[in-house]
């Protein structure tokens, strides 16, 4: 009876077309606080079986206090007015977690491979957190996942959390929908005994068997400007209500997401722009093109970061847009030495790159 129930609500109470939704992650409560660690706007495309994506930063300053503090302060109403004002689109539902809900569901389909870039070494006593990862490989259930999601000690500081943020919630849904509807739907409930949402169980299965048989995920970094003293400001936001448009769409493939990197000698503004349309021309559209050179990297390179995608294919990408150049072709993981370089180089020139993409094109000749 209970799954004829939901059979029933599925067929007759189904999501519409396009669902806006507002994810909420809020911290431990220490002092009677409880701050939004995570504040992310997902538009999700049934008809298309896309996902867009925008983590807006925790550190965001707007009227002279930081946007995490507005939930507490200001209550969720408020806070869904600023984030539907960012992104121009109306908030449909809404979710609202603690990380114990990252942990049960890392346990329950994980483990999750990430890659670790540089020591990740903090300890905060007051919140229970234990972080503690070497540069590699890892292969993470809950606990040591949401550690990883959670670290922002380093030069990037909110803006890096926010990259593995998307990475990890683009693998999790990867690795959910792997599993058969059974294993899914009690993962499913147990997730919604301990959220306060809006969503209906039924809704959640009703996206899961549209997403089933392949989706994409795209993502859009949230515009930042930066004051004299590093406070971050909302910056220019066109673009970014462009992106979750549905006008904005357009005849080009969207199987790939990408990033090139420019390590030419063409260290100009100029070049890029003919880079975007040459690969816009070809039917293929960059999530980013950025400046980088006097790295080791002498030849044109790609990087497949997700393993799914087929060396051929990129291959013939890549010799559609370049018929001209030689490119090397391989697997992130397979030169990760170099790969985490590349990384770092860009991240330590404000360049942040989005780790979740599939592979990244660099330039050299």
């Amino acid at each position: 009876m209970p799954w004829i129930n939901i059979l029933l609500s599925v067929i007759y109470s189904p999501l519409d077309e396009e669902t806006n939704f507002l994810v909420l992650g809020l911290d431990k409560d220490i002092q009677n606080t409880r701050r939004t660690d995570v504040i992310m706007f997902l538009n999700i495309n049934v008809k298309n079986r896309e996902i867009k994506i925008t983590n807006i930063p925790r550190d965001l300053i707007i009227n002279n206090s930081k946007i995490n503090s507005i939930y507490q302060k200001e209550g969720l109403g408020y806070l869904k007015e600023l984030v539907e004002n960012f992104v121009g689109k109306k908030i449909d539902k809404y979710v609202i977690v603690d990380y114990d809900v990252v942990k049960l569901v890392g346990d329950r389909i994980g483990p999750i491979e990430v890659y670790v870039d540089m020591p990740m070494k903090y300890t905060d006593y007051s919140q229970n957190l234990i972080i503690d990862f070497d540069p590699g490989i890892h292969y993470l259930y809950g606990e040591q996942l949401l550690a990883y999601m959670r670290f922002r000690k380093d030069s990037l500081g909110d803006i890096g959390r926010i990259e593995r943020e998307k990475y990890i919630i683009n693998q999790l849904i990867k690795a959910a929908l792997k599993k058969d509807v059974f294993t899914l739907a009690k993962v499913f409930k147990e997730v919604y005994e301990s959220m306060d949402t809006n969503i209906k169980t039924s809704e959640l299965v009703f996206l899961a068997t549209k997403f089933k048989d392949g989706f994409s995920i795209k993502s859009y970094s949230f515009p930042i400007k930066y004051d004299v003293n590093g406070n971050i400001y909302p910056g220019d936001l066109s673009k970014l209500k462009e992106f979750f448009s549905s006008k904005s769409l357009n005849k080009v493939d969207e199987r790939y997401r990408f990033y090139i990197v420019n390590n030419t000698k063409n260290q100009n503004r100029t070049y890029n722009v003919n880079l975007h349309y040459m690969w816009k021309a070809a039917g293929y559209i960059p999530e980013d093109i950025y400046f980088m050179q006097n790295t080791n990297f002498l030849s044109d390179t790609v990087y497949i970061v997700n393993e799914e995608v087929k060396i051929e294919e990129v291959e013939k990408i890549v010799k559609t847009v370049h018929p001209k150049r030689n490119f090397k072709i391989l697997l992130a993981k397979e030169d990760l030495e170099n790969y985490l370089i590349l990384i770092d180089t860009l991240t330590k020139n404000r360049n942040y790159p989005d780790l979740s993409v599939d592979f990244v094109v660099i330039l050299s000749q």
